[in-house]
């Protein structure tokens, strides 16, 4: 049996390096080219302000996440849902570098998540499959004829997870029953 698990985060800005974090988790499972409805979602605490360009993207404010857990509080609760899957995120060198940090930053080991799941970008596989075209995941779901425009006024971890999950479905990924 192959579980995926399709993975999105919103963060306060663009680099962990800089001290930008984690705010948002989003994951869902898939069994087998069928997704169950088994989610994994969280919202983080963190003393990191969130910039006005990651606000306008999520909508995510720090008044929000003020009694929300940090996410060491959760890391044990993430890493049972993930265990022994293939992680598939768009852009997930951008998903990967923010846990590495979070993980580190709470005492774990990213070599801790290696050992219980594999990754794969699902906008590398985009652009092999139209090169030359736009693959960000708003113009993949509309070519695909997946529309949430009316529920997406703002990315949202877990929207954005179950769309990349119909979508890799969609395009054929895991081939046909």
């Amino acid at each position: 049996m192959k579980r995926y698990i399709f993975l999105d985060v919103e963060t306060t800005g663009l680099s962990p390096h800089k001290g930008d974090r984690i705010v948002e988790i989003g994951c869902v499972e898939v069994l087998n080219g069928f997704i169950t409805g088994r989610v994994f979602h969280s919202y983080f605490k963190t003393s990191t302000i969130i910039s006005n360009e990651a606000y306008n993207i999520h909508g995510i404010d720090n008044n929000f996440l003020k009694d929300k857990p940090i996410f060491s509080e959760k890391m044990d609760d993430f890493f049972g849902f993930i265990n022994n899957s293939i992680i598939i995120a768009h852009n997930a060198k951008f998903d990967i570098n923010f846990l590495h940090y979070e993980i580190n930053n709470a005492g774990g080991r990213m070599s801790s998540l290696y050992k219980i799941c594999y990754f794969l970008d699902s906008l590398e596989l985009s652009r092999k499959i139209f090169p030359r075209k736009k693959n960000d995941l708003n113009s993949l779901c509309k070519r695909y004829n997946i529309f949430f425009d009316n529920m997406r006024e703002k990315h949202t971890a877990l929207l954005d997870a179950w769309l990349l999950a119909l979508l890799i479905i969609k395009i054929g990924f895991f081939g046909k029953k």
